[in-house]
């Protein structure tokens, strides 16, 4: 019980406590009392006249938001004007040990990744998925798993009245999520990951998930969720209007398909995350795992980047272009992948992975930079880069943090190669 609290109080805080999710919308009536409400002086009636009308979030449904954002995100994008070839490369000056941060300033001073609202917005899960489904149709389920948003479900399950207010007793919820997901599903945060969060969401059964969303009061829906989208607390930005995701169960239905071999499913998968920069999987980016000591066979690891691979090609170019993008991809062990997350810099200029610590992937990102997009890392930085010695002293550090006690704190202090 005391496991479900604080995993009920961390989602709280993920996606904008204190019990409930914060709503962006304002009701016209409500915009209106406020603005009667404040004195005028004759100064301020006679410019009121000329001033744009305050700009209000509209109620719409949830596939109208996203659809609309959809629409916007590939207009956006494809809109873009594609690279130009450019034959003397621009020289970018770094420090003798460049750190990361360093390196991060130079990568967007140049140009050469893409920090916008496209960008946030593709780090909703939702939004990402109907992007994807809109360019490659049924062709998507072979890459990432079904995905619906809550209050989306809820609404076209019927399973809440016109003023959002749960009509349905648990047995009926739980008919309509077999419907909707007949090999089970997960519950996720729409952005981001929860603390607690694993490869069963943020419950580990069907039945936890329904007695929260039967609650009164409780961090999962709310009804007046039913016309107004919900604001990303992590985004500070209405994206796919909607807080927590229901994804297909991939490793369930995996398992339908072909059985696991593990007979603990908790050890019949791994996630592997995986880089990319326009399109191309940088094959020599696979970082090191910090603590949790996952391993990978290079058979494992060249059927994830592979499986990315094929998946990016068939996207087309104008939604690539300076998108520096990492992927965690579910590896199971009976053969199947599955993309669970897309990472982007969520438009900020920061980084697109916490792997960029490592000295290994800031050099396989400097060196594909350097063959496609007309620069050169130069000095003596930039060979410490391109031989992957950058953010060395910063990444020596974080290995003794975040080592286990014992041994592994012992070796950790050990100079590492990169």
């Amino acid at each position: 019980m005391e496991k479900n609290r604080s995993i009920i109080v961390l989602v709280a805080a993920l996606i904008g406590a204190p019990i409930g999710v914060q709503v962006t919308a304002v009701s016209h009536a409500q915009a209106a009392k406020a603005h009667a409400a404040k004195p005028k002086t004759p100064a301020k009636i006679q410019k009121s006249k000329k001033a744009k009308p305050t700009k209000i979030v509209r109620s719409s449904t949830p596939e109208t938001v996203v659809n609309e954002k959809v629409a916007k995100i590939l207009q956006d994008l494809k809109g873009r004007p594609p690279r130009q070839a450019v034959y003397t490369p621009a020289q970018v000056s770094l420090p003798l040990f460049p750190d990361r941060q360093e390196w991060l300033q130079a990568v967007y001073a140049n140009k050469l990744v893409d920090a916008s609202w496209a960008t946030s917005q593709l780090s909703d899960k939702k939004l990402f998925y109907e992007v994807v489904r809109r360019e490659l149709g049924d062709r998507a389920a072979e890459f990432l798993p079904k995905t619906k948003g809550l209050r989306e479900f809820l609404v076209s399950a019927s399973l809440v009245d016109s003023e959002g207010r749960l009509r349905a007793d648990g047995d009926v919820i739980e008919a309509a999520l077999f419907r909707e997901f007949p090999a089970g599903f997960v519950a996720r945060p729409a952005v981001g990951v929860a603390p607690s969060e694993t490869g069963r969401g943020l419950f580990a059964e069907t039945d936890l998930f329904v007695q929260e969303l039967l609650k009164p009061q409780n961090v999962l829906y709310r009804p007046e969720h039913r016309k107004l989208p919900v604001r990303s607390t992590v985004l500070d930005d209405i994206a796919s209007g909607e807080a927590i995701v229901l994804q297909e169960d991939v490793i369930s239905s995996a398992h339908s398909r072909t059985p696991l071999k593990a007979k603990d499913r908790s050890h019949a998968w791994r996630e592997l995350r995986i880089h990319t920069y326009e399109g191309q999987v940088l094959r020599d980016a696979t970082p090191t795992t910090w603590v949790s000591g996952v391993r990978f066979t290079p058979a494992e690891v060249e059927s994830a980047q592979s499986f990315v691979q094929k998946f990016l090609s068939l996207l087309p170019t104008s939604l690539l272009t300076r998108q520096a993008w990492s992927f965690d991809v579910l590896v199971l062990d009976n053969g199947e992948r599955r993309i669970v997350d897309l990472v982007t810099n969520r438009g900020k200029r920061v980084g697109w992975s916490t792997y960029l610590d490592q000295p290994r992937i800031l050099g396989a990102y400097t060196r594909r930079f350097e063959e496609i997009a007309g620069v050169r890392f130069a000095g003596l930085g930039g060979a410490m880069l391109r031989h992957n010695w950058g953010h060395y002293f910063g990444f020596w550090s974080l290995r003794i943090d975040r080592s286990r006690p014992g041994l592994d704190r012992v070796m950790a202090w050990i100079p590492p190669w990169p």
